[in-house]
């Protein structure tokens, strides 16, 4: 046994004075005496407490030399030498990713590694140094170069797993940084494997210790809807990651509702597909695999599919009949078109239907105008009210400038022909195609909704038999109600970020996550990137305007990917042009003793306090008579 601190021995003379203080220490004792006979004895009482007198037995001095002892040994920090892979500063990579929450080490993974990290703090020698880097989706320092074991401890104490995968490039690249101010480093991989191909070598010695035992798991790999003649499709895979065959129950459910279950036959190794036909109106699709044996990973078990992927927005074209713009807006993304006649009930407050966007195509307008977003189309003269006004027509329409705006993106006017135009005034929009007499085309928002202005009838003009007309409607459109509020892929995965596109009346964003907590962000003149999808399973998003919110759609985060289902332990990991393997235990570490020397020091003080206050004497335990 060796010290790492052998100075604090000296504090063993300690001893000497509390030696010293019961030498010197009185012992008299009151007593009653009834007669003057007894003053001899009183006599040889003083005599007996004169100093430097003989050491008696003494069970309070035993104790405190004890607790002394313990507290110096312990300042002295004792250790064995023990066979350890820590015998310099060290730069632990810890992997957190997916498939480090398999039980097949129980209670998971995770927790078996960060006990081996503790095993590294606690073989750690004095004048190293440890560097812990959690490495997830986002790898980060967990712990700074330090020598406080109590530190380390505490930053392994508070680390969690991830639902996602692991960047291992990011992860070198803060080893390398970390490793390079440390002389002989050791770069330590406390990992279950299934590192990526081709990650560059590290500039340290590396060490990699593996976790996990087992490869067995079932997992749901896919689960997607498409549109079929027959209605809506649901297509599901179960992949079988072990070395077993399998057998499992697979469940669907609609809209919180059991739809199905199956039983699924996975050979080891392989996959197995499932397909449903599924009732028109289903919105949110929720798959389980149940009653298997030999699954080691919960976390992909379970999956969700969204079939409208989002809201699309509801469009009434009110014309007397234009075939260019019916044809333009079938086949725009993310709106569904409507078409009504200007005398439709659609349109009047017995009948109206709530649409996210109007458009007017040479009819007169509605007093008041929809509380929604308007596309007006060669607006009749005398119409707008305070909010706009249509003056004369105009003929001289040569463009004489365009704005610089995404609104006219691949939009060539160059050979743009109109007959005649409406000057329309609206001081608070922007003019888009500014021609000699007036503008063309102009954009702005009112009243919370955005408006835009063609203010030409398109049957004047050549303007729908070039290619900038589809170009321009997909612009103004987009800018007008932008279809879907969110464009989520079926292939969601932890940590992927999702853009929403707020209407121009939405004021904030809120969505709720699976854990049932909640996320809000206000809206700018940008669309709004949520980026914490950490979690697996199903987000809902609101949208929140002057009267309130509402719903905008649902998606869905699945750990579809197969390198963290597959969790079979790797033994050796290649990093560079080597194949990294476990060190064997050949170098020397140090098992500090000092944690039991304190706690006994601890438990001994309390026993001299209570021979000090009680005596010796164990305290009496009464028993209630029945």
């Amino acid at each position: 046994m060796s010290f790492l601190t052998p100075a604090f021995l000296f504090l063993g003379l300690l001893a000497i004075p509390i030696i010293l203080l019961y030498m010197l220490r009185l012992r008299r004792q009151e007593v009653m005496v009834s007669s003057t006979l007894l003053w001899q004895k009183l006599l040889r009482d003083r005599e007996a407490n004169a100093p430097w007198q003989k050491l008696r037995r003494n069970l309070l001095l035993f104790l405190q030399m004890i607790i002394l002892a313990a507290l110096v040994f312990a300042l002295a920090r004792p250790f064995f030498p023990v066979p350890s892979v820590v015998n310099s500063s060290v730069v632990v990579l810890l992997d957190s990713s997916a498939s480090m929450q398999a039980t097949d080490v129980m209670p998971t993974r995770f927790e078996a590694a960060k006990e081996e990290v503790r095993s590294l703090i606690g073989a750690l020698g004095g004048g190293n140094q440890m560097t812990i880097i959690q490495v997830g989706q986002t790898p980060m320092v967990i712990a700074p170069p330090t020598g406080d074991k109590t530190a380390l401890r505490q930053a392994v104490n508070a680390a969690v797993p991830e639902n996602g995968a692991a960047d291992w490039q990011a992860a070198f690249a803060l080893a390398a940084g970390a490793a390079q101010g440390f002389e002989n480093a050791k770069i330590l991989l406390v990992s279950d494997g299934g590192l990526p191909a081709q990650l560059p070598p590290l500039p340290a010695e590396s060490v990699y210790i593996p976790v996990g035992t087992s490869g067995e798991n079932l997992a749901i790999t896919a689960l997607a809807t498409r549109e079929s003649d027959a209605g809506i499709q649901l297509f599901a895979s179960v992949a079988n990651q072990g070395q077993v065959d399998r057998e499992a129950l697979l469940s669907i459910s609609l809209d919180g509702t059991l739809f199905d279950s199956r039983r699924v036959n996975v050979p080891r190794q392989s996959t197995a597909s499932v397909t449903w036909e599924l009732p028109p109106d289903t919105a949110v699709i929720q798959a389980q695999l149940s009653n298997h044996e030999g699954d080691n990973l919960p976390l992909d078990d379970t999956a969700w599919a969204v079939h409208e992927g989002g809201v699309s927005n509801r469009a009434l074209l009110v014309t007397e009949g234009n075939l260019f713009l019916e044809q333009v807006f079938s086949v725009l993304p993310g709106v569904e078109a409507f078409k009504a006649p200007p005398d439709s009930d659609l349109l009047t407050a017995d009948g109206a239907v709530a649409f996210d966007l109007y458009v007017f195509d040479g009819v007169a307008l509605p007093d008041p105008l929809p509380a929604a977003d308007i596309l007006m189309i060669d607006p009749p003269v005398g119409a707008g009210g305070d909010l706009f006004t249509v003056n004369a027509v105009f003929s001289d329409t040569v463009a004489i400038r365009l704005a610089d705006t995404p609104l006219l993106q691949f939009v060539d006017w160059r050979d743009v022909n109109v007959r005649a135009a409406k000057d329309v005034v609206a001081p608070w929009a922007q003019t888009l195609v500014q021609a000699q007499g007036g503008p063309l085309i102009q954009v702005g928002e009112r009243r919370g909704h955005r408006l835009a202005f063609i203010n030409f009838d398109l049957r004047d003009s050549d303007l729908p038999l070039q290619i900038a007309f589809p170009i321009l409607m997909a612009n103004i459109t987009g800018w007008l109600s932008p279809g879907r509020a969110f464009d989520a892929p079926t292939g969601l995965q932890p940590g992927d970020p999702v853009t929403i596109a707020p209407g121009a009346s939405t004021t904030a964003v809120s969505v709720i996550k699976p854990g049932k907590t909640g996320w809000t962000a206000e809206v700018g003149e940008g669309d709004v990137v949520f980026a914490e999808t950490d979690q697996v399973g199903l987000y809902q998003v609101l949208l929140r305007d002057s009267t309130g919110e509402r719903p905008a759609g649902s998606f869905a985060v699945n750990l579809f990917n197969p390198a963290e289902s597959n969790i079979a332990p790797a033994a050796t990991v290649q990093i560079g042009q080597t194949a990294v393997t476990t060190e064997a235990e050949g170098d020397v570490g140090q098992r500090e003793l000092w944690p039991p020397l304190v706690a006994i020091a601890f438990v001994l003080l309390l026993v001299e306090w209570w021979v000090h206050h009680r005596g010796a004497r164990l305290p009496k335990i009464k028993v209630r008579k029945t």
